[in-house]
C-alpha cells in the first residue's frame, strides 16, 4: 500500500516537473520514474526539488529518461522565449 501511494505521488510529481509542452506525461512517467526514485526519491513530492535534483544529476539518468528530460527542458526554454 505504501509503495502504491509513493508511486502515485511520484507520478503526480514528475510529469508536471519535466515540462508542460514537451513529451506527454505517460512517456515522461515511463521513461523517468525509476531514475526519479533512485536519484531523487528524498525530494518527492516536491516537484521543483525533484526537477532540480534530476537536472543536477542529468549525467546519471538512463538514456531514455535523459532524452525525455532534455526534450522537456528544450520545450520549457521555447515556452519562456515565446512568453517574452
Amino acid at each position: 500500500m505504501k509503495l502504491r501511494l509513493a508511486l502515485v505521488l511520484l507520478a503526480a510529481t514528475i510529469a508536471p516537473a519535466l515540462a508542460q509542452s514537451g513529451p506527454n506525461e505517460s512517456l515522461q512517467r515511463q521513461a523517468c520514474m525509476g531514475d526519479a526514485m533512485r536519484l531523487c526519491g528524498a525530494y518527492i513530492p516536491n516537484r521543483r526539488k525533484v526537477q532540480s535534483c534530476m537536472a543536477s544529476q542529468v549525467d546519471q539518468l538512463r538514456p531514455q529518461c535523459r532524452a525525455v528530460f532534455d526534450a522537456s527542458v528544450q520545450a520549457e526554454r521555447s515556452q519562456s522565449v515565446r512568453g517574452r
